[in-house]
């Protein structure tokens, strides 16, 4: 028993396999996840933490010396052996062997100079001063409120507190009680300042639901008593449903008199913040381009224009050689420059990734390339992956929120990967043909007696297609395509 009892109270070991990353290969994985716009971001703050790069201007390039010469002191550098310095240069040797990949790699066009030239840094202090930070939708309203006469401190404080709680898409997501009591002002106050935020631009801002929004909408627009305004103030719901009729029939007006009304309520905005938002909003660039050249044959190139090409700086490169600094500024700059050809192995990395990627795009979907999106074919990310030689995760982690510029548009990755269905002929038919006969289908009904999901899973097994009811409804609403009884026109 005694034994027992000290075998239970002594501590165990036990052996656990954790994987982790080192920092290099989560700076690579970074890289490789990162969008071209995260890229670029990711590259300025390289750019800030390391003075060893730079920028390549104009593609400048001229020689200078051996920038992998290794003077006699530097192999006694403090807390680093001769052959950590043997290999930190044959690492800066590989780095400048890349330079067949990444022509920015190419010593930049200092003629041996001890400092960078004035143009030089006006070029690079203008790089980091290029950002302009754009206004946020509730900055809008507040210099709005700035510019709005004739509210007391009581009504102005409200109004404030009432912006702060307005959305991206214009409302406002808090009780009228709730700010009332937070900006310590009567509710009376508070109804009038949101009255003075509704009046603000856009049209709709400030309101509580979307029958409020359109109303405000409306009232802007001075259609106050007409049959769009009376739909909205008494109707929508029914509208949303489709109850044509029964709207006709509350305001004795005819079923056309409703459709036309319903094209014009169409027209609002049901998100009034998108209507800002969207002028400042990122544009989504391309990571690769697929084009056609002169021949009419198609190209892939990767986009490095967001991010700016780099290389390492030969004003440093020629102080490992020079006598006049100490072994402690040496061994600092010996380390800037390995980082950054880890920063330069990884951008390379990434760009071969999403090239290799593409290529094989090209020849798996080349009917895509070659017609447009609805002959896309099915494709896994296995497949790819087997064809480069990496693992799956790989490719996921390479295209993700990636896009690539088609002849056929703008495109993301994600789209070229697709499951699908065998037909009864053998035939491979990915989703997007699906999708692309069910829009045919749902575009020729007749209006009067649209086809149900069941009529659609219907007619595509009788084409040989064996697609479950619940798939297809799933297909339709990712199209943004109503079900049949909202589809439904009560015309004549």
């Amino acid at each position: 028993m005694a034994d027992m009892l000290r075998q239970t109270l002594e501590p165990a070991q036990k052996l656990q396999q954790k994987q982790q990353l080192v920092p290099q290969q989560l700076q690579s994985l970074q890289i490789l996840l990162a969008t071209t716009t995260e890229l670029s971001q990711k590259v300025e703050q390289e750019m800030e933490a390391n003075p060893t790069l730079e920028m390549v201007q104009n593609g400048a390039e001229e020689e200078v010396g051996d920038p992998l010469a290794t003077s006699d002191d530097e192999t006694s550098l403090q807390n680093n052996t001769a052959q950590e310095a043997s290999e930190q240069d044959e690492a800066l040797a590989e780095l400048m062997r890349m330079s067949d990949n990444w022509r920015e790699y190419t010593p930049p066009d200092y003629t041996g100079t001890s400092q960078p030239s004035p143009e030089d840094e006006e070029r690079r202090e203008h790089f980091f001063n290029s950002l302009v930070t754009r206004m946020s939708f509730q900055d809008t309203l507040l210099e709005q409120l700035r510019d709005t006469e004739g509210l007391d401190q009581e009504q102005s404080r409200a109004a404030r507190e009432i912006i702060g709680n307005i959305d991206d898409n214009g409302y406002l997501r808090s009780s009228l009680k709730d700010i009332a009591e937070e900006s310590n002002v009567h509710l009376e106050t508070a109804e009038k300042a949101l009255k003075v935020i509704q009046s603000f631009d856009p049209p709709g801002v400030g309101a509580r639901d979307l029958r409020e929004c359109m109303l405000l909408q409306l009232q802007r627009r001075g259609d106050n008593h007409d049959v769009v305004y009376k739909i909205v103030q008494n109707h929508l719901n029914d509208l949303a449903r489709n109850h044509v009729p029964a709207i006709a029939k509350a305001l004795n007006i005819s079923r056309e008199d409703v459709y036309e009304a319903r094209e014009k309520i169409r027209q609002l905005h049901p998100y009034p913040g998108s209507l800002v938002n969207a002028e400042s909003a990122d544009y989504v660039a391309p990571d690769v381009y697929v084009y056609r050249d002169d021949q009419g044959e198609l190209q892939v190139s990767v986009n490095n224009d967001a991010a700016p090409q780099l290389r390492i700086s030969s004003y440093y490169l020629n102080l490992l050689e020079s006598d006049g600094i100490s072994k402690e500024a040496k061994q600092y700059i010996r380390q800037k420059i390995s980082d950054s050809k880890l920063l330069l192995r990884a951008l390379d990395q990434r760009r071969s990734t999403l090239e290799e990627i593409t290529h094989i795009l090209l020849k798996h979907q080349r009917d895509f390339f070659d017609k447009g999106e609805r002959y896309i074919r099915p494709l896994t990310l296995q497949q790819v992956a087997d064809e480069i030689g990496v693992h799956e995760t790989t490719v996921s982690r390479a295209i993700a929120n990636k896009y690539v510029q088609t002849p056929h548009g703008l495109m993301s990755f994600k789209r070229f990967f697709t499951s699908g269905v065998t037909s009864e002929g053998g035939e491979k038919v990915s989703d997007e043909q699906i999708k692309a006969r069910i829009r045919d289908l749902v575009e020729d009904e007749d209006p009067a007696k649209p086809l149900s999901d069941n009529k659609l899973t219907k007619i595509l097994k009788d084409e040989g297609l064996n697609v479950a009811r619940r798939t297809v409804a799933k297909y339709r609403e990712e199209m943004g395509i109503l079900s049949s009884n909202l589809r439904k026109s009560h015309r004549g």
